[in-house]
């Protein structure tokens, strides 16, 4: 490589070398017939010491003036030489003089007009420039195919397959950079897998996940996060576009400076716990990680919990009041003798009230805890059916409410008896309570799919839709006037869904305000 830059720029060299010369001797083969023919015109004056004008070869020397005022004569005495340049009296044009003192005291002046300097330039220049832009236009045109020549190697090198041709200098260069791209290659090759290791987790990860940079956009979020914040795509995208919750958009901010924050984002019908945290580089906050957890579920059971607890302590404390009061009139000898068995009456009934209540209580905390008995055995569940309404119909005679519950060839299942029994007592004694007068009560049994069906009918009061989604929920009652009146304690519906569910099954309410329900609870029993 370095014998070939030799000899390009020596071939430079030369060019710039013969280009020259040529210009040299074109420039002084022209400049001397130039000269040849300035010579001709030029004014030659001799002038005497006193100023007398002795010879002059373009004028006559008898009738021109005295020259010792000239300024080049004045110089050309004092110093031996002297010159001037004025407008000329004899030719008319300016001209350019030169004075030398002789020997002999005697003034020898040259003289040239300045018309003939500037014809010699004007002639002479053309010829200059010519020869100036020859060379140039020859030098660059062989800088550029020597330029060529020596870059056309290098450019055609593969790096993929390198050759380094003529240039042996290039070979530790290129040994350094394949060295260097099989190091990037296996640093990129490590970067990819673990971002799509990272990618992998993310999306595993069931709580959604995003992570931003310092500029606010989304480098990465996975399907959960797309879920909540109701996107398709989020990368590259500003995090504003997807989420532009007021409290939100500022715990980012408060994150961004450093600092790590939580709260709680609700969405539509879920509720998330959202934790910003910062990503720091060496320095700084580069970026953040946020988190949604959905605490739904959290929220709703710590929901249900207190208003449990409220229920339970209201509906033990009313009891528990009635039974109070009434002892302490017993013991503080208020009661007539004669009424003795009407508060006795009393009283028992609001303690069958409360042990009813504590034993409801009780059944739900077992079916919490998973601490149900499984004493399953086969029974028929028609029959069963039937004694339960029977052991109601004193109830439904009162109100005039007839029970029919439909007869035909036994329906065998293997199940919990006791809880099937207290399933079929509730649903029967809440058709009845919430029927109208006269009305009437149907309980269908038959085998569907798999499981058996028991539909429980009335006549009654119906529930509005508001309430549908809640008539299984602890202590809920559409009516609250008519339990108290009834004795309901509101945990009913909600033991007869957890008994369903027990035995692998469901129960689906439909109802209609003003013209009665109908409640279906399946049962996946074995005949065996």
């Amino acid at each position: 490589m370095n014998r070939r830059i030799f000899r390009y720029m020596a071939l430079l060299v030369l060019l710039t070398a013969a280009s020259f010369l040529l210009l040299l001797f074109t420039f002084s083969g022209n400049l001397g017939a130039e000269i040849k023919g300035s010579l001709r015109t030029l004014r030659v004056t001799l002038i005497a010491s006193d100023g007398a004008v002795l010879f002059d070869n373009r004028a006559s020397a008898e009738g021109m003036e005295n020259h010792l005022g000239r300024p080049e004569v004045q110089e050309a005495l004092q110093k031996g030489y002297g010159e001037s340049e004025r407008l000329s009296g004899t030719l008319g044009e300016t001209t350019r003089y030169y004075a030398m003192r002789l020997n002999d005291g005697n003034i020898l002046r040259l003289a040239l007009t300045a018309s003939g300097a500037q014809s010699l330039a004007a002639r002479l220049l053309p010829l200059l420039l010519f020869c100036l832009l020859a060379a140039a236009l020859a030098a660059f045109l062989m800088a550029r195919v020597l330029t060529r020549r020596l870059v056309g190697p290098i450019n055609a090198i593969d790096l993929d397959d390198p050759d380094i041709g003529p240039y042996e200098e290039l070979l530790p260069f290129i040994q350094r950079m394949e060295r260097q791209k099989r190091e990037l290659a296996g640093r990129r090759s490590d970067l990819e897998e673990r971002e799509e290791t990272l990618r992998m987790i993310m999306q595993s990860v069931h709580e959604g996940l995003i992570l931003i940079d310092g500029h606010g956009k989304v480098r990465m979020a996975n399907l959960s996060a797309l879920e909540i914040l109701g996107a398709k795509e989020a990368a590259g995208r500003n995090i504003v576009e997807l989420c532009r919750d007021a409290d939100f958009l500022e715990k980012l901010r408060m994150c961004r400076e450093g600092a790590r924050t939580e709260m709680v984002f609700r969405k539509e019908d879920r509720i998330y716990s959202v934790f910003f945290n910062p990503a720091r580089g060496e320095e700084s906050a580069s970026g953040t990680m946020i988190l949604f957890v959905d605490t739904t579920e959290r929220y709703t059971a710590e929901a249900q919990r207190k208003e449990f607890s409220a229920n339970v302590s209201h509906e033990l404390k009313t009891p528990l009041t009635t039974i109070s009061a009434l002892s302490e009139m017993i013991a503080g000898g208020q009661v007539k003798p004669e009424d003795l068995s009407r508060f006795g009456e009393k009283i028992h009934a609001q303690s069958r009230r409360l042990i009813s209540t504590i034993e409801d209580i009780i059944r739900l905390s077992e079916f919490d805890e998973g601490n149900a008995a499984r004493e399953f055995c086969r029974f028929d569940l028609k029959e069963l059916a039937a004694s339960v309404a029977e052991a109601l119909q004193d109830k439904a005679a009162k109100q005039g409410i007839s029970v029919e519950v439909e007869r035909g060839e036994p329906l065998m299942v293997t199940a919990n008896r006791r809880m099937i029994d207290e399933l079929l007592y509730n649903l029967i004694d809440n058709a009845i309570t919430y029927n109208r007068a006269g009305g009437s009560v149907s309980v269908s049994l038959k085998e569907e799919e798999g499981f058996r069906v028991i539909a429980v009918r009335d006549t009654g009061i119906g529930i509005a839709k508001t309430h549908l989604g809640r008539i299984f929920e602890r202590f809920y009652r559409v009516d609250k006037s008519r339990s108290k009146r009834t004795g309901g304690t509101g945990l009913g519906l909600s033991i007869v869904k957890h008994i369903a569910e027990f035995h692998g099954g469901r129960v689906e309410l439909t109802s209609e305000e003003g013209k009665g329900s109908c409640v279906r609870c399946f049962i996946r029993g074995k005949e065996a």
